[in-house]
């Protein structure tokens, strides 16, 4: 948009380390370590509706919410003799992997909506 209007821009790219996690710089500006990010002046919109709404769902959101459904039914088909174990182990990724994010992710959108309901009322 910037770019049709004529105005000034910066692309500003955050590499990615070798254990293929956001760096410092991109946590800073948005918690979950996600972009597309838009920063102006003070503002800046990380994954909101003003970039793109399908975005976050299907780009964010969408592989944890098949994650969990995966990890949910892996132990389901396993065989009888190891399904015991495998939903332990499932079970543990779940707790400490999948519930943090989750928590992460819902806490950004509570923010965002808090935000919008913020300026809707200034406005």
């Amino acid at each position: 948009m910037q770019e049709e209007l004529s105005l000034p821009y910066e692309i500003k790219r955050y590499q990615r380390g070798p254990d293929r996690l956001a760096p410092k710089e991109l946590l800073e500006i948005n918690p979950l370590g996600k972009s597309p990010v838009i920063t102006d002046d003070s503002v800046t919109l990380a994954e909101s509706g003003a970039i793109v709404v399908t975005h976050y769902a299907e780009g964010s959101l969408m592989p944890l919410c098949v994650q969990k459904i995966t990890y949910d039914m892996v132990p389901q088909r396993t065989p009888l003799l190891i399904r015991p174990v495998a939903s332990v182990i499932f079970k543990n990724l779940t707790q400490k992997l999948l519930i943090p994010a989750f928590e992460k992710h819902f806490a950004l959108v509570m923010q965002n909506l808090l935000a919008q309901l913020l300026i809707s009322l200034h406005a």
